[in-house]
Order: C-alpha cells, then structure tokens, then sequence
C-alpha cells in the first residue's frame, strides 16, 4: 500500500473529509481568503498522512485507518446512520450533516472517529507554516506571528549555555546518580545534587533549545518540544494532554504561574500517605529556596486584556481581592510584557524555567547532560537500581548509552516515569495508578472590543472563590489559557464549515476562560507493546458536576465583564449572545439551565490538562502506591521518584512549585543515602 500506507482510495476519503470539516465558503465578504480557503488548499490532508504515519502508536493508526473505510463503506453506513452511501458521493450538506451525527453521537466510537480527524484537521489548517514561515490564515485572526527581526536579536548568553555530551559510538558512563528528565522535579534534583559533589547524568528524551532555535512558531513548538509531537491524548481521545519534551521540561513551554502547595494539600499528604515533615519548618524553607530560585513574584504579573475579563467581571460581581480573586506570582524576570510566544519558549530569557536556573546550577556544578537520549529501562538487580539503559537518538543515528549509577531518579514527568517503571519490569501494584489531571475546559467570550488573548502576560489573575464549594478544595478554579491559532481551533466547537471559521474569524475579539478542578478521579498509566505509555481517565461523576459549575460561574464573569457572546466548547450548540449588544438576563438564566443540562461526557465537551501528577506516588502501602514516604521507590532500593508522579493527591495548584519543592526534599534523602548519613 503506498502513500505512507494510505491506499488512494483512503486518501481521497481523507481529501473529502478535510475539506468538509474545511470547506470553501462562497459569497462571504473575504478580503483576506479565509473563507476561500479549503484544507487541501494547504496540503493538511498529507500533513496528517505524516502524523498517523509517524506520530501514533500501532493500533491508533489501525483505528485511523479503520475510520476512512467505515465512512466508505455503503454497508457499514447502513448500520450506523440508516443509508448504504459512500462519504465521498454526499453532496456537500449531506456530509455536513453526516459528521455532525457523529460528533453528538450517543456511541462514543462515532464521537472517538469525529475529533481523531477534526482536532487535526482544523489545528493544522490554522497552525501549519508555509514557505514564507507564516501561515495564510493569520491575518484574518487578527493573529501577527512572531517577529523573526525581533527574535533574531536575542540569544542564549554563554554564561547559562549547557554543552552536552554526545556520543559517537555505544557508550558506557558512570555516575553517582542518574536522573531521568530535566524538568521541574529533575532539574532541581540534579542541581542539588550536583552542588553537595556529587557525580551527576542528567538523561533527557528531548532536545537542547534555547533562544538559539527557539521559532516562536506554534505548529513546530508543538512537534518539536512537547510529548507525543502534541498530539497526546488519553486512551479515547477524551483529553487532549499537553506536556513538554525539551531540555527544562514542561518549564520551558508552561504559563509560568508560582503557586506554593497549599497547607491543607501537604496536611493531607502527611496525614493519609506518611509524608512527614511537609508541614514543618524545613520544608516551609524548601519551598522558599525554590521561590527565591525561580524568582516568583507580582512584578511581572501586569494584566493584558483577556485576563482583565477575569478581573473585570469579578469586580463587577462584587468580589474580593485577595479572598475570591488575586493577583498570580509568576516565575518571571524581565519579560517587559514580552509574553507573546513565551508559550513556545522564551527567547528573552525571562521566564525562570529549569532551563535557566537549575540546569545551568548543576552543569556549573559538574553535571553531565545528555539529550535527545531516552531511557529505555532501569537495570535492576537483586532489588536494587543499578543503572539506565537508554537510547541516544541523533543525526539518523540511534546510539545505546549505559548509564552505571549508585542512584536513578525518574523524573520525565507524571506520563513517562510509571512507563518507565514498567518497562523496567517493576509492575507491583502501586505503580500507574492514582493519575491526577486537573481536568480542564473552558469558556469563550465574545467583546465589542479587541481582546486578542496570546498577547502579553499569560496568565495574571486567578478566581479561588469558589474551590471550597466542594469540600476537601476539590470545587472549581479559574484562570486564563493563552491559547494561539492551532489551540483555539483544535478546542472551539464545529457546528459546521462555515460556523467554525466565523468563530476564528471573530478570534481577535474573544477571551478565554479556563475551568480547572482538584479532581476526586484516579486514572491509570499502562503502557503498549512499544512500551509507551497510554492514558486511562475517566471523569467520576463529582468532577463532572463541579466543571460544570466552573462553567457556569466563568459566563456569568463573562458576562458582567461585558461579553456580548458566550459559548461553551460542547459539541452542541451551547451559546448565548448575538456578538453585537448586551445579553439579557432571562437568556442568560436559560443559557445557564442549558450548560447544568449539557454537563461534562467524554468527547462531547473539549477537555484539557497540562497537570498530570500522581501516577507514582507516595504513600506507605506499596499495594497503592509506588514510592514510600521519602520518594523511594517500594520495592526497589536506590530508585527515587523525582517528578510530580509523588504527589499522593493533587495540591490543588497549579504544580511546578510543588513539584520543585518536594523534589528539593527527596534530593535530601538521596544525599543522605549516598553520604552514609
């Protein structure tokens, strides 16, 4: 079968579903082509030949495939939607109508099929760059791209430059202690660790980019710096899950919030998995070090348009600040407002991830560095973590690397680490369970005036009022997402062609809400025949009631800030507003009573999260968890959990200063193992 395994008759299948989800649209005023504009017209069905191709695990692509020959197969059509047709042959209403019948299906293998194509498709079609670097879409969003003139002024200085090792043949290295990953949980352990003299590797599967390569560009950031080329979703498709794969981890492309791990989440650590002294002193002071490293404060906290509807309508509403709503701390230090793409890697420098704080600490430490190298297992033997087997991948070439260390640290996030464990043939039965996601949604509101949500400072301002309307702080919070052209497509609703694109094309005028909850549900981590990892997560039914009221609370904010439309990301038609005046009051209260309805269900509402913790975590019985109270694994000695898999439940916060911290208190209990003491 050629064409990268699609047969041409699968390609044409793919064509015509492209340009249905993207069609031109006739007789619209388009002074910039946008309506003009189908998907084939740039290339995005053979975009994502290369993606199914090359990106998604064996049986993902089994499932793609099987999807182009359902919607062609007169028989199968029969069963599903009554009519023995061909997708191709409907004319161009009827296949409108066709892939609307499977985004609101009640059998969520239809609903499954329906976003496997159109999260690509319309994410793509908005992200993907031409020959000039830009894409065609852009100016009709409002949305500039960054400036190459601007970029090209700014480079990483030699002073925080790490130069790795790369090997040239199959190498054997030796270390005091091997950690896996450089993100939040890694790099601080490996700057500690380092710093106290100590023989540190650092192995991490993604690349070393700085402001040197950085492109600003969301379609490459997303391939190049993210897990799973950004394309990683739960089991079925429910979830869109981000999560970074570069030198600093998911630090080097978060939203730079500084949140402490609150005093009732640590409370509950203590009390219910044995993490003694997280309340005390000591750690207070841990966390402090971390604040100080990270330089977290307000100053660069100033607050751009699509944040101010949070501050706005809170005010409106009659809200407190400080008690309902505040002002966030952001690990940030010069940024000058400069956030537009910070998303995608900050060539200013400014933000404070581990790429420039504790990467640079434990390589002028000593530290050794090997990127673009996954660690395929840890050596165990007798009990006990002797080394890492991985794999350097550079140049076309793929060199084994063998890693002889005292200690191993997993910490290549709350996804990777159990998929490690368990290519390492560590299966007791702790280790993948308990996956917390923070799951996400979110609320967009339409204005009379330019919002344009990428610009500026990310995320400023954060409404807490209403977490303890569900007890344990499991309610709902809210922030902003700066979400960019791909994102926001991937994530609005498709109630057709047309409807899709006058969403985008209104995208200059929308603010964005997020919808975040300390979830009550515990997913699972397992990996595939490749040992990759896969997703299971399903929402119980009180994280669904409580996003539901995230919702709810958002468009009422929405609202008193001045929206003059308001939508959910429902694959129905949940709106309320016509974009041009005031929303009454008793439409609203209907709107309202329409959103409690719709609830929360898997692929019929887009759902998020960059928080995934907990897949590893503490506790003292290895039958429910995978590490002891100390951060060591249960039942193998010597082998640390450095990442926010630990956490025993989520803190309730955004995590990079939870994870830094309590990775600040393993790296003691490390140097404690390595000293003797």
């Amino acid at each position: 079968m050629g064409n990268g395994g699609f047969s041409p008759d699968e390609r044409r299948t793919l064509q015509t579903l492209c340009d249905t989800l993207v069609p031109r649209i006739p007789g619209v005023p388009d002074p910039q082509g946008l309506f003009g504009r189908a998907a084939t017209d740039l290339h995005v069905d053979e975009d994502i030949v290369g993606i199914v191709g090359n990106y998604l695990a064996p049986d993902q692509r089994a499932d793609f495939h099987r999807l182009l020959r359902t919607v062609e197969s007169p028989l199968l059509n029969l069963v599903l939607t009554g009519r023995p047709s061909r997708f191709t042959r409907l004319p161009a209403e009827a296949r409108e109508r066709y892939l609307l019948g499977w985004a609101r299906s009640r059998l969520p293998v239809k609903r499954q099929g329906f976003h496997a194509i159109k999260r690509l498709t319309e994410f793509l079609f908005y992200a993907k760059l031409m020959d000039d670097q830009r894409n065609p879409n852009w100016p009709a969003l409002g949305y500039e791209g960054p400036d190459d003139a601007e970029r090209a002024r700014n480079r990483h200085p030699e002073e925080l430059r790490i130069v790795p090792f790369i090997p040239e043949q199959e190498t054997t290295l030796q270390a005091d202690v091997c950690v896996v990953g450089s993100g939040a949980g890694g790099g601080t352990i490996a700057a500690k660790l380092a710093q106290a003299g100590h023989k540190v590797i650092v192995l991490e599967a993604g690349s070393y980019r700085t402001p040197d390569n950085f492109t600003q560009r969301e379609a490459e950031a997303y391939d190049a710096m993210f897990q799973g080329h950004g394309v990683l979703t739960t089991k079925d498709l429910a979830f869109g899950v981000l999560a970074g794969q570069t030198a600093g981890g998911s630090t080097t492309i978060n939203w730079m919030i500084a949140l402490k791990p609150p005093v009732w989440a640590r409370q509950e650590w203590e009390r219910d998995a044995g993490m003694e002294g997280v309340t005390a002193p000591a750690f207070e002071a841990m966390i402090d070090e971390v604040w100080a490293r990270v330089h977290a404060t307000q100053e660069e906290s100033q607050v751009n348009p699509s944040n101010d509807v949070l501050r706005r309508g809170s005010q409106a509403l009659g809200y407190r600040e400080g008690v309902d709503y505040d002002i966030l701390f952001r690990n940030a230090k010069g940024c000058q407002q400069r956030c537009d793409f910070c998303f995608f890697g900050c060539i200013y420098n400014a933000k404070q991830s581990t790429l420039v704080t504790y990467l640079p600490d434990a390589y002028h430490a000593g530290a050794r560095f090997l990127f673009d190298t996954k660690a395929d297992h840890v050596v165990v033997e007798a009990g006990v973590a002797r080394g890492v087997e991985a794999t350097y991948r550079g140049g076309g070439r793929e060199i084994p690397v063998h890693i002889k260390a005292k200690q191993v640290v997993a910490a290549g996030s709350a996804l990777q680490t159990p998929a490690l464990l368990l290519r390492s043939g560590i299966r007791f039965p702790g280790v993948g369970f308990g996956l917390r996601f923070d799951p996400t949604t979110a609320i967009f509101g339409q204005f009379s005036e330019p919002v344009r949500f990428w610009k500026g400072p990310m995320q400023t301002v954060v409404v807490t009022r209403f977490q303890e309307s569900d007890e344990a702080h499991h309610g709902p919070w809210l922030e902003v997402a700066p979400a960019h052209p791909g994102l926001a497509a991937l994530a609005l609703p498709w109630m057709g062609g047309r409807a899709h694109k006058e969403y985008m094309a209104n995208l200059a005028r929308s603010a964005n809400t997020i919808v975040l909850v300390r979830d009550w549900t515990e997913g699972r981590v397992t990996i595939d025949a490749r040992g990759e990892p896969v997703f299971d997560y399903r929402l119980n039914p009180r994280d669904r009631r409580n996003l539901t009221r995230g919702l709810q609370e958002a468009a009422r904010i929405h609202r008193a800030a001045g929206a003059v439309r308001i939508s959910t990301l429902h694959m129905e038609d949940l709106a309320v507003g016509d974009g041009t005046s005031p929303i009454g009051q008793n439409e609203f209260d209907a709107f309202l009573e329409r959103v409690g309805k719709a609830g929360v269900g898997e692929n019929r509402l887009a759902l998020f999260t960059a928080h995934p913790m907990g897949s590893a975590r503490a506790g003292r019985d290895p039958k429910s968890s995978a590490a002891k109270p100390t951060g060591e694994c249960h039942e193998v000695r010597n082998l640390w959990i450095g990442d926010g898999s630990i956490f025993p439940t989520a803190p309730g916060v955004n995590p990079t200063i939870s994870i830094m911290s309590v990775a600040l208190r393993t790296a003691g209990f490390i140097r404690e193992r390595l000293t003797g003491r």
